[in-house]
This record gives C-alpha cells, structure tokens and sequence, in this order.
C-alpha cells in the first residue's frame, strides 16, 4: 500500500501530461473513484484517501480545521512531485479541493467539486451533522443514513464500510462536533479565487443544499456550475459514465491533454445544463 511521509495512502493510474488528484467524501475511500478512473484516460490520476480515513488513518487530520486539512494534502501531492494539478473532489473532498485551490492558486490548474459541502459550512443544532456526529461506528444508523441518500444502495456498500470501521474518531469528532470544521466558514474569501472551479449538483442530492452552493458559485469570478438532474449525492458510485463525461469536459478546457471531444460543437443536454 503505497503511501506518503505523512501517512497519507494513493493509487497512481493511468499518464499524461496532466495530473488529476481525485478526492472522496467524508467517510468515503479512494474506491469512491474506482469506475470513474478508467474513463479519464490520457491524465495521470491520483486518487488519495483523505487524512483520517481509510489507508490514511494514520495521517494528520485534524477536522476541526479545513485548512490543516488542506495541508496535509498538499504536502502529500508535493512529495509526489506534482507541480501542476487540477482537483476533483467529492462531497467534503470538494469543499477541500477548493480550500486547496485557495491556498495553492499556481499549483492548481483547474477544481472540479462534486455536490460539495457548502463553503459556508453549517449551522449549529443542524440535525444532519449532529445525528452524524453521534452516530459514530453505529452500524445500523449509519446503514440508514447512506441507504437514505443513496440512489441505488447495492452501489454504495463501502460508504458504509468505510464510515463504520475506517474513520478515525478523532477526525469524526473534530470535523463533526460543536465549534468542529463542519461548522466553520471559508465563503467570504471565494472572491479571491484565481482558479477555475466548477460546481456540480445532483437533482436527486438529498444532502447538499442548492441555494447555497449557487450562492458560492455567484461569488467565484468566473464560477461554473453544472446541474445534473438525475443524479444523487453519491454519483461518483452510480453514475460513473456521467461523472466521468464532466470531469473530461471541464478539465480539458485548461488541461494539455486534448479533449477526445475537442473540435466538435458544444454538447447540450438535459441532464447537465452549465450556467455562468
């Protein structure tokens, strides 16, 4: 199992001129991105389990701070000697991937963010983060609360395994709990992002709210969001051929890798309608 100095676990696949660093959801593995990663050929791909989560167990993750958060992974992808690279993250690896972009705009190309927690973060007595948050390692509860959010459960088994034997407490608590990063905001610096960053949200998400990510979204110069009707929350596991058709599209505007679709009329299609 390859990992970092600092602990953190990745799978390298495929080449190319470009990098792509796939990050998964709370509570998710790198196996969020097991049917996605095949259909991204002609990039080189990093998929990473996030700090406290899974192979990263070990890794610094303090959840209280998305910005420590941040860091760790990015001193993963520096000693991985990727100069160059664009983001694509899912969920919590989406609010992380633009935390990244904000810190590191010369080395981050391009951010891709997958139904993503808003920046502004929650509100205190939210009733999603606290039953969360008190159903640590509560197998039944947690089996409930991804098979609610779930599109086709079948498809989304290892959330729950990863959630219920591969997050550490110390993360679940501090990213989870009262005053934790859960409840932290990082919206009035979206002004200054210089990074493209491009905002995907699912029809059928039963968990990211809409006005606020399309308020996050209005305040990035240039920010691009992707409406896909007929995705959930967990697209990345149902949805692959979807997912992976978005991330090709935007990321090979800034990539150097060419587009297989580069040269042909712009696609319109109903289930994924850009704006801005």
């Amino acid at each position: 199992m390859p990992k970092t100095n600092n602990g953190i676990h990745y799978e390298e696949r495929g080449n190319g001129p470009d990098a792509i660093v796939l990050l998964p959801g709370l509570g998710c593995s790198l196996k969020c991105w097991s049917e996605v990663a095949p259909l991204l050929d002609g990039y080189r791909l990093v998929l990473m389990d996030l700090p406290g989560h899974a192979g990263s167990l070990d890794a610094p993750a303090d959840g209280s701070s998305l910005a420590r958060i941040a860091e760790t992974v990015i001193d993963a992808c520096d000693e991985l000697g990727l100069e160059r690279f664009a983001l694509v993250g899912l969920s919590f690896g989406g609010a992380l991937s633009v935390r990244i972009a904000l810190n590191r705009p010369g080395q981050v190309f391009a951010v891709m963010a997958l139904m993503p927690w808003n920046a502004g973060g929650t509100e205190a007595g939210d009733p999603v983060i606290e039953g969360f948050h008190t159903s640590f390692r509560d197998v039944e509860a947690i089996t409930e609360a991804i098979g609610a959010i779930s599109l086709d459960p079948s498809k989304t088994t290892d959330v729950v395994r990863t959630m219920t034997s591969a997050v550490t407490e110390q993360f679940w608590r501090s990213w989870l709990g009262t005053g934790g990063g859960a409840y932290t905001s990082m919206f009035e610096e979206l002004s200054g992002i210089a990074v493209p960053t491009c905002y995907v949200i699912g029809g059928r998400d039963t968990i990211a709210p809409q006005d606020k990510l399309i308020a996050d979204v209005r305040a990035m110069p240039g920010g691009r969001l992707v409406f896909l009707s007929d995705a959930g929350h967990l697209a990345p596991y149902e949805s692959p051929e979807l997912v992976a058709r978005e991330i090709r599209e935007f990321i090979s505007r800034y990539a150097n890798t060419p587009s297989p679709d580069a040269g042909s009329a712009p696609r319109s299609s109903p289930s994924a309608r850009p704006s801005r």
